[in-house]
């Protein structure tokens, strides 16, 4: 993987990188270390976690202590159904440390002492900027019920007895709409946080405050994808929301396709190109950014096609990628590529609502089949296209063109809301105060 190459500076991913970790003496870690990547199979969800190469084979946990394995950067993630599973992740302030361990209870907000479901996670490590070994904590908890409260916490208990665990945290699985038809449920867009992580963090505690049941980033979480120090404050901040609410984010072209994106998110298929279901909403997500730029009229194309028919009969379709087919920032602009590529897919299967980032604006586009501006009886089955890259990286000029609904140069976030009648989504500033225009759109 070129991201390997640089930070180790070797020429075959065939050597293992046990000397890109010398000089650190705080790792500790086996001669026999190798960045290829692996797979280890969860028996207890039925799919495998694989890891890229610039990271070990993920391992189950073993009762291995380093000097300070307090829990920290505690997240969520998804690789299953939301319905019945969540991945919770986390990092220990050692390196070292690889025991994993989770203690789950059914209902919001119990005590540790209630948490008696005690289940074992997974770990491995993967190279980071300087040859540092960063080394990674999973649980894949499955086997859950749906729309379903539970407490968590994670960590370990050492050799000696003494416990080194997280607080408590709840977080919920998503509804059943076959047994719950009314069900509605509240998902957060965002994106482009790079840089700016004061911004990043009021506007993670507006979105607290909206409590969603699902985030979605659409990509450039730091400004290069390698480093590390970025990722920890992007976690870090994020940590209130993100350890309660599992994220799913695409590719950006600033975490371009590190391993750091790759081994710190838990994301479903093969993390680039994927889809889910989550109440009454199909996300689909892409990697308009892939390493081999073919890709995008090749095999990122078929999959994201793919998906795109197995959920045609979804009430509600959305599709997230980072580079926006439509943008009037004088910045960036509409990705001409994208648009030749992808939005033929986009109006075959009518796509409801797609989510970008890349321009740092809000942008809401008037509803659009291939370049037209669709009317009457056309726009319900229309594609309207929206912008939210304001989430603390610089701000871009923002603009308009003949599709644009509504422009504004700020940084924002939204909350997007669906049931079975109605998708809407709705904006809002670092501040909370809501921004004019968003989304809203009805079926019978």
């Amino acid at each position: 993987m070129r991201t390997l190459l640089e930070l180790c500076g070797v020429f075959a991913l065939a050597a293992t990188a046990a000397g890109c970790v010398k000089g650190n003496p705080d790792l500790a870690i086996d001669a026999g270390f190798s960045a290829m990547g692996g797979m280890l199979a969860v028996a207890d969800c039925g799919y495998s976690v694989t890891t890229y190469p610039g990271a070990e084979a993920p391992k189950l946990a073993v009762q291995r202590f380093g000097t300070d394995p307090t829990p920290r950067l505690v997240h969520l993630g998804l690789v299953g159904d939301p319905k019945t599973s969540v991945v919770a992740q986390w990092r220990t302030m050692d390196e070292t440390t690889l025991a994993s361990t989770v203690r789950l209870g059914v209902g919001a907000n119990l005590p540790a002492s209630a948490l008696t479901d005690v289940r074992t996670g997974l770990e491995f490590a993967y190279l980071s900027t300087g040859g540092q070994s960063v080394r990674m904590h999973q649980a894949h908890l499955c086997g859950l019920t749906a729309g379903t409260s539970y407490s968590y916490q994670v960590g370990s208990i050492d050799l000696a007895g003494a416990e080194h665990f997280s607080p408590v945290y709840t977080f919920h699985t998503a509804p059943d709409i076959v047994a719950h038809p009314d069900a509605q449920v509240v998902l957060a867009f965002v994106g482009d946080s790079r840089g700016g992580y004061d911004v990043w963090q009021q506007l993670i505690a507006q979105l607290q405050q909206r409590t969603p049941d699902l985030v979605l980033f659409s990509g450039d979480a730091v400004t290069f994808g390698i480093t590390q120090f970025e990722w920890e404050d992007f976690f870090q901040r994020a940590e209130p929301l993100f350890a309660t609410v599992p994220m799913v984010s695409a590719n950006g072209n600033h975490e371009d396709n590190a391993i750091n994106y790759y081994s710190q998110i838990a994301l479903p298929g093969d993390q680039q190109n994927f889809g889910l279901d989550y109440g009454f909403a199909h996300l689909t997500v892409g990697n308009d950014t892939p390493e081999d730029p073919t890709a995008i009229t090749g095999a990122f194309h078929d999959a994201i096609a793919a998906d795109f028919t197995a959920s045609d009969a979804a009430r509600w379709k959305l599709f997230m990628h980072h580079q926006p087919i439509f943008s009037a920032s004088t910045k960036h602009g509409s990705s001409l590529t994208l648009q030749q590529a992808w939005q033929p897919m986009i109006d075959q299967h009518h796509i409801d609502l797609v989510l970008n980032g890349h321009d740092h604006d809000y942008e809401v586009s008037k509803p659009m089949v291939g370049n037209t501006v669709a009317s009457g009886p056309d726009a319900a089955t229309a594609t309207v296209y929206v912008v939210a890259g304001g989430a603390g990286a610089e701000l871009y000029p923002n603009g308009t063109q003949f599709w644009t609904q509504y422009s504004e140069s700020t940084y924002s976030a939204a909350i997007i809301e669906v049931s079975r009648a109605a998708l809407t989504l709705d904006a809002f500033h670092p501040d909370g105060s809501p921004i004019q225009t968003g989304f809203s759109k009805t079926k019978p």
